[in-house]
């Protein structure tokens, strides 16, 4: 783009160059012609007033005594032609009364411009006036001096216009460099953004159109940034959950595979069978929850809850009572609290958040005198609920990672002790409230998830 721009350009410079000296030039040798022609016209007039006049009074003088007449008028013209050709000016009487008409009689030729032995000359040939009429006057006024200084000043031009064009097509280029400069670190800019350096931005200073098209670029290149990292995230969480969901129901169909085949080969007493198709439930059940917690998950996707006002209290109370054989069995004490009374949600959905945090709290407890509390208060107008546990607690490097699909904080849990599905329930319970989840944890102290909700309807 930049050498066509400079092509086109620099052309067009030469065309108007060339052509305004072409202007010039003609313009300046018609000028020079046109005075060399007045001044031509004045001085035969003002020469062959003045010799027709000495040529009349000679023939006045000596006409009829017998004179050559022919020899004074040659004598006359010598004075003329040694006059006048010290001003570079040759003169030539003819007379016409001595030239037969086979040798051809000489006619007024006007004015013209001869060339002779490299010489330029302007000639004019006219009869005398008056009597002596039959005499012709030939007139040659050299003025190649005059041509040879308008050829001198249109060459002086010309060479003028070929270093000006030299020196144009350098500033051209520099011209351009500078202007394209913007657009080649654009280009370059965005050659590396598309080798996967995303964080290159174009830096131009000023407040011209390219600094506002760098402007506009970047801000491009941010959102191009960050929304392939958001796929890459995305990619990321697919190929976990893929990875994690591979895992999850391997063993529990390994299982299943291994016990039926053993039925199938295996001849064995009726308590064998009976436990053997008790396992094969077990697992189908566990694969038959990953199943509902996935449908469930695919159901709240793009779901808008049904709010309405929940009394808190009631809420703590219920869940309290639900979760209350599970906190006898594992020996934990479970307390709850609330300074407000009533907050915005749909009633289900946020009675099944709080008792999957419940829960996990409770299995995060291994020890005899650890604790699960519930509390609802206000904090800056928003209604913050929090589950604290005093249990095993959660590694920092785990907690940006535990709302994932089938993510396992213990590697070695097995399949009995949970889905892995929990707490993305969880997440997208939050998310389809516009809620906040925040996870405070340290390991061997316990775990406290805060659920922050707005106060508007």
């Amino acid at each position: 783009m930049r050498l066509k721009t400079f092509l086109s350009t620099y052309f067009l410079i030469i065309i108007i160059l060339f052509s305004s000296l072409s202007i010039v030039s003609i313009y300046l040798n018609d000028s020079q012609m046109n005075m060399l022609r007045e001044q031509g016209e004045r001085d035969f007039q003002r020469i062959s007033t003045t010799l027709a006049r000495d040529i009349a009074i000679l023939y006045g003088r000596y006409e009829g005594l017998g004179v050559n007449m022919a020899q004074e008028v040659n004598s006359l013209m010598v004075g003329y032609t040694r006059y006048y050709g010290a001003h570079n000016i040759a003169l030539s009487l003819s007379d016409k009364s001595n030239i037969s008409e086979d040798e051809g009689l000489p006619e007024n030729t006007g004015i013209s411009f001869v060339q002779k032995d490299d010489r330029h000359f302007v000639h004019i040939g006219a009869d005398l006036q008056g009597d002596i009429n039959f005499y012709r006057l030939d007139f040659y006024s050299d003025v190649t001096e005059s041509i040879d200084n308008v050829q001198n000043i249109q060459r002086i031009l010309l060479i003028f216009m070929i270093m000006f064009s030299i020196v144009a097509a350098f500033a051209l280029y520099l011209i351009l460099a500078r202007i394209f400069k913007p657009l080649d670190i654009v280009a370059g800019t965005s050659r590396k953004i598309a080798d996967e350096h995303y964080s290159e931005r174009i830096y131009i200073k000023g407040n011209n159109e390219l600094a506002t098209v760098a402007k506009d670029f970047n801000r491009m290149a941010e959102k191009i940034e960050k929304q392939i990292y958001t796929l890459e995230a995305v990619a990321d969480g697919k190929q976990r959950f893929i990875d994690n969901f591979a895992h999850e129901i391997r063993t529990p169909l390994t299982s299943i595979y291994g016990n039926a085949e053993y039925l199938q080969v295996a001849s064995l007493e009726e308590g064998e069978h009976i436990q053997l198709t008790q396992s094969i439930m077990n697992k189908t059940k566990h694969m038959q929850e990953i199943a509902n917690s996935l449908l469930q998950l695919a159901t709240l996707r793009n779901y808008t809850p049904k709010k309405s006002e929940i009394n808190i209290p009631t809420l703590f109370e219920e869940i309290a009572q639900t979760i209350n054989g599970t906190i006898e069995e594992c020996d934990v004490s479970f307390v709850f609290k609330s300074s407000i009374d009533i907050m915005v949600g749909q009633e289900d959905l946020i009675k099944s958040l709080l008792l999957n945090l419940c829960y996990n709290g409770i299995k995060a407890c291994q020890r005899s005198n650890d604790s699960v509390s519930l509390e609802a208060k206000q904090e800056d107008k928003n209604v913050v609920l929090s589950v604290t546990d005093t249990g095993i607690g959660i590694p920092e490097e785990s907690l940006a990672k535990i709302t994932e699909p089938f993510y396992r904080v213990d590697k070695s849990r097995s399949p009995g002790q949970g889905i892995g599905l929990g707490l993305t329930l969880c997440k997208e319970i939050v998310d389809i409230h516009d809620a906040k989840m925040i996870f405070e944890s340290k390991v061997g102290s316990g775990t406290t998830v805060k659920l922050i909700f707005t106060a508007s309807r």
